[in-house]
């Protein structure tokens, strides 16, 4: 029963993120502003969403708060970084095709390891790199062409959302010891990381410009909303289920995001998805289930190198991309 709630919640996350591309997308796409102006009205929004939060969470024993606040800290600039890259990427790609690419972390993870760690990949984490660069292929030709630019945001969000997830690694490390249970330190991690983002925005927040109230109900509003509720369910499903089941059922975002954006499609927004043919979109469809597929063997490639007698809490990370 458990495990399935996990699951539950692991799609529930892979809908909300599907959902936060679209919203950033169209703020990209209508305000005719730089891309960058809605991270700090967005991330603000988060932090103020998490605020109440913490002292919920609070574990009874003090954590070590320097590494924590250093690691949660790394953790929301990378994050800010990796979703500025995506907005960029979001202006020429449309998120039903942006979203399946951030698969592209796997071969850059799997050359990473074992090029720059000297830690060897197994056979099918390699055959899980063949089949995202496969399906990256196919994408590239399901509709208008991916500017070589866009490649260049895409490639800068999947390094950020790596070292990212690093720093989630890092922070859950420090606060699994003094907190009551995978919930717990989850929950807590996942706040003192979004207020910290909040503070930060505040730094950053004229560079947003003129932000009217219009514009904060609009688009930034609905993408911290869903972000954040993304993140969130996110570390429940990472909680309730293993690491391998958790990093396939959240792999499905790239199939939610196709299906997303062929509604929006249908309902003439063609300023969001541009209008493709049944055949682009069942090489759409094609292309996120080989991701999904790439991405759980690589999972499971990745679990029998390591083969824990109990997997640690600490290496639920992937969870910020």
């Amino acid at each position: 029963m458990m495990v399935f709630l996990g699951v539950l919640a692991g799609l529930c996350a892979a809908f909300f993120q599907s959902c936060s591309y679209l919203a950033s997308g169209r703020y990209v796409r209508e305000s005719n502003r730089p891309a960058y102006t809605l991270l700090p009205p967005s991330f603000l929004l988060m932090g103020l969403l998490a605020l109440p939060l913490l002292p919920l969470t609070l574990p009874d024993r003090s954590p070590a708060w320097g590494p924590l606040l250093a690691a949660a800290a790394g953790c929301i600039i990378f994050c800010i970084l990796a979703n500025g890259a995506m907005f960029f990427l979001l202006k020429h790609v449309d998120s039903s095709r942006s979203s399946p690419l951030l698969a592209l972390k796997i071969p850059m993870l799997a050359f990473a390891y074992t090029f720059l760690l000297d830690k060897p990949c197994s056979v099918l984490q390699w055959i899980g790199v063949v089949l995202v660069l496969l399906s990256t292929m196919m994408l590239s030709g399901a509709g208008r062409r991916i500017p070589p630019m866009a490649w260049v945001w895409l490639l800068l969000a999947c390094a950020g959302y790596c070292l990212s997830d690093y720093c989630i690694k890092l922070t859950f490390e420090v606060a699994e010891p003094v907190c009551s249970g995978v919930l717990h330190y989850s929950f807590f991690s996942c706040s003192v990381i979004y207020v910290i983002g909040g503070i930060l925005s505040l730094l950053f927040l004229p560079l947003a410009g003129h932000f009217t109230l219009p514009m904060w109900r609009r688009y930034a509003t609905p993408y911290a909303l869903a972000w954040l509720l993304g993140m969130f369910v996110l570390f429940i499903c990472f909680a309730l289920c293993d690491l391998v089941l958790g990093n396939i059922v959240q792999s499905t975002r790239g199939l939610i995001s196709v299906v997303l954006g062929w509604f929006i499609m249908k309902s003439g927004h063609t300023e969001l998805e541009e209008k493709v043919s049944r055949n682009v979109l069942w090489q759409r469809v094609a292309a996120a289930i080989l991701m999904t597929v790439a991405v759980g063997l690589s999972a499971i490639g990745q679990h029998s190198v390591s083969a824990p007698t109990e997997t640690p809490p600490a290496e639920t990370a992937a969870v910020s991309e």
